[in-house]
């Protein structure tokens, strides 16, 4: 019966892994040199790895994301129209962790968010000028930051940091090798 269960909820990861998000973001990733492009999504970037079934929601804008995290009165992460933004749960050691990833048109616009983000959300140690960042916050979870291209991966809620890290850490691979021009 347990491996039943297991089987069906790795059925279930994998078709809301595989599920596409109908926010367009005019970016595209290529297949090939000589193939045919496609809009790359938030959606895409995710993990299989832990994805909790059912868990991940499309972000239009904040107001969406202030429903299932909120971080400051203001839109600190630029989320609209030119922007394609997920939220996940994923079962991490002891818990579970919050993984928030944001496609923007430029991987200059994803640094310059990044480094806002970093400055507000983070402590002192932050350093805007790295491209990852990992420490734990004042509600003793433990949170992180990476960028890559376009990309701003966030981990804000992690129950500790092996979880953190390896969340952080699968998320940028998969930013990394969807080649985002």
């Amino acid at each position: 019966m347990r491996q039943a269960i297991r089987a069906l909820r790795l059925l279930a990861v994998t078709l809301a892994v595989a599920m596409p998000i109908s926010a367009t973001t005019g970016l595209s990733a290529t297949t090939g040199s000589s193939g045919p492009t496609k809009p790359v999504r938030a959606h895409d970037v995710l993990p299989a790895e832990g994805l909790v079934a059912g868990s991940v929601t499309a972000l239009p804008d904040q107001k969406a994301l202030d429903a299932h995290y909120y971080l400051a009165d203001e839109d600190i992460l630029g989320l609209g129209r030119k922007t394609d933004a997920v939220i996940a749960r994923y079962e991490a050691g002891t818990g579970e962790s919050l993984l928030l990833l944001v496609v923007y048109p430029s991987a200059k616009e994803a640094g310059r968010v990044y480094r806002r983000f970093g400055r507000d959300f983070f402590s002192g140690a932050f350093d805007p000028a790295g491209d990852r960042f990992v420490e734990r916050i004042e509600t003793g979870d433990w949170a992180g930051a990476a960028r890559r291209g376009p990309v701003l991966v966030i981990v804000l809620e992690a129950p500790d940091r092996p979880s953190c890290d390896g969340l952080l850490g699968r998320a940028e691979k998969r930013a990394a090798a969807a080649r985002i021009p």
